[in-house]
Parts: structure tokens; C-alpha cells; sequence
């Protein structure tokens, strides 16, 4: 029998409030429609609880062959910034700055914010996360 190389469960992150409006990770990124697990973001109306938007903070590719949920990456911590950004940071360590005004992401290194390189571009997906992948 082959053992199961199962990931621990995901750290349990704290939403953040600001200006009436939620951040949350998005907890099961496939059940909500999008190609990951973990690396959303998504912002919720405090009053009606209508998701109003979501974003990829950042891309987690799996490598083929091996076990998917070993793979995933979530969040690992998430605090609001004195100039109304969040910053993100996953189980990896990698650091990223939310602009919650433009939609956008940048990496951060050693706490400042840089700009982001990579092949592809940060993905800004408007979707209701509702049904399975409805966060609460």
C-alpha cells in the first residue's frame, strides 16, 4: 500500500476589515472555478455579504506526477498596511502587496514592494464566489 504524502490542513488565516469591506483567502480555489487552490483573494461587502471582486495574489502550478494537494500553497497571514494595502504572505514565505484600490499585486522583498516579473500577468477575475466556493 502506497502512503499518502497528504499536506497538513491549511493555516487558519484571519479575515481583514476595512472601509466596510472584507478580505478573505478564498479557501478551495477549484470548488470556486478557478485553475488553483490556494493564491485568492477575494472582497466581500461587510453589510450584504455580495462578493464584490477577485484576485490571484499569485500562481501556484503543479507539477504533473505528483500529488495535488501536497502542492497547494495558501495563505499564511494577511494584514491590512497604513496605506490601505494588504499584505499577503503564503506558506512558501513569498511576500505580496494588495492594492485593494487598483486591483493589483507586487511582490515584496525583504518588506518593500517591488514589481512583479514572471511570464504571466496577475489575473484580476470578477466572480462571485458563491455555492461551494462561497466564503463566510
Amino acid at each position: 500500500m502506497n502512503k499518502s504524502s497528504s499536506r497538513i490542513p491549511a493555516p487558519a488565516v484571519a479575515t481583514v476589515v476595512v472601509g466596510g469591506v472584507r478580505y478573505e483567502q478564498v479557501p478551495n480555489g477549484l470548488l470556486a472555478g478557478f485553475d488553483q487552490m490556494g493564491g485568492y483573494l477575494v472582497a466581500v461587502d461587510v453589510t450584504s455579504g455580495t462578493p464584490l471582486w477577485t484576485l490571484q495574489v499569485y500562481d501556484n502550478q503543479r507539477v504533473p506526477g505528483r500529488e495535488g494537494d501536497v502542492q497547494d500553497v495558501f495563505f499564511k497571514s494577511m494584514a491590512a498596511q497604513r496605506d490601505g494595502t494588504l499584505l499577503v504572505e503564503n506558506e512558501r514565505g513569498r511576500r505580496f502587496v494588495v492594492d485593494p484600490a487598483t486591483r493589483s499585486v507586487t511582490a515584496a522583498v525583504r518588506g518593500h514592494a517591488c514589481s512583479r516579473t514572471g511570464s504571466r500577468p496577475n489575473r484580476l477575475i470578477f466572480a462571485a464566489v458563491t455555492g461551494q466556493g462561497r466564503t463566510t
